[in-house]
């Protein structure tokens, strides 16, 4: 079996956030936490990826007013479902961020306290590195 590069992507961007998973309910990839879908993709018959996410409905009308890569998604549309056409050369920060987003929505709350937590210390750790390997600055030698 091939293995796809967007597929592999997009499931590591998933399983980074506690609880999820990956499941096929209808022979195409959704992903779930506490057993709730919060992102999906499949391949058009073009061969190009196509990733389905949950947004609020504000947002969602603004993705599909702005942008033709977005539609309102087939039987969650009502829901704030998006349906996202990724392209060649998909703007993956982009990507994983409708992702992660569409997780809070659906997660339950103690799993996205528990993905804010790692995200705050890995924040914290991050701003704390640079300071940490700064070199010192040429003292003049006496």
């Amino acid at each position: 079996m091939a293995t796809d590069p967007f597929h592999d992507r997009l499931l590591a961007i998933v399983l980074r956030l506690p609880g999820a998973y990956e499941d096929r309910p209808w022979g195409s990839v959704h992903c779930k936490v506490a057993g709730k879908i919060f992102v999906g993709w499949g391949r058009h018959e073009d061969g190009e990826m196509e990733l389905g996410f949950r947004t609020d409905v504000d947002l969602q009308a603004m993705l599909v007013a702005s942008d033709p890569r977005f539609k309102i998604a087939k039987y969650v549309g009502k829901y704030g479902g998006v349906d996202m056409r990724l392209g060649p050369t998909p703007n993956w920060a982009e990507v994983e961020h409708f992702i992660v987003e569409s997780y809070r929505i659906i997660a339950p709350k103690k799993l996205v306290k528990e993905l804010d937590a790692r995200d705050g210390a890995k924040a914290l750790a991050a701003a704390a590195k640079p300071a940490g390997t700064r070199k010192a600055a040429a003292r003049p030698r006496r």
